[in-house]
């Protein structure tokens, strides 16, 4: 609907003012675990390990080779994307929206690194990228089967097989 002017005219309203309003307090209740999130996955582990040895001895042991780099990245992001998708359910139902934040977040993370590293990012780590794409999109899965598994088992008494019985 719209608002009637000095001439009696109604005026469509902008789009400003159909946005739904969201109270600062409940956008921090709700937010703070992604916030959280983003702090962990956004963090310059490669440089805490050169600045904190205790640390770099574990960090290293990790990430010692390609193969090794791979599967922490891929564990890394499976374990991003299944808290992504239990603290946001609206990403549950609409991969359009949780796909391209993976690609975002995943390359913001090696933009820090390699800013942290004194370099410019250059995203030639592709090895990295297959790891948090393979993590990222087995976390949907996995989400995806945990959501099938209980609605199979519904399956009405009188549509069974009574041969499998």
């Amino acid at each position: 609907m719209g608002r009637t002017g000095e001439a009696g005219v109604t005026t469509a309203k902008t789009s400003l003012e159909r946005i739904p309003r969201i109270h600062p307090a409940t956008a921090l209740r709700y937010g703070w675990p992604v916030l959280a999130l983003l702090a962990v996955l956004w963090f310059p582990f490669d440089w805490l390990s050169t600045v904190w040895p205790a640390f770099g001895i574990p960090f290293r042991a990790v990430f010692r080779n390609i193969h090794d780099h791979f599967i922490g990245h891929t564990v890394f992001f499976l374990l991003v994307g299944l808290l992504v998708l239990t603290y946001l359910p609206a990403v549950r139902r609409r991969p359009q929206w949780y796909f391209p934040g993976l690609v975002l977040a995943a390359l913001v993370q090696e933009t820090i690194q390699a800013l942290f590293r004194g370099q410019a990012p250059a995203f030639t780590d592709v090895n990295a990228f297959k790891g948090d794409a393979l993590g990222g999109t087995l976390a949907f899965a996995l989400w995806a089967l945990w959501l099938v598994v209980p609605l199979l088992r519904r399956v009405p008494a009188g549509s069974r097989d009574p041969a499998l019985r």
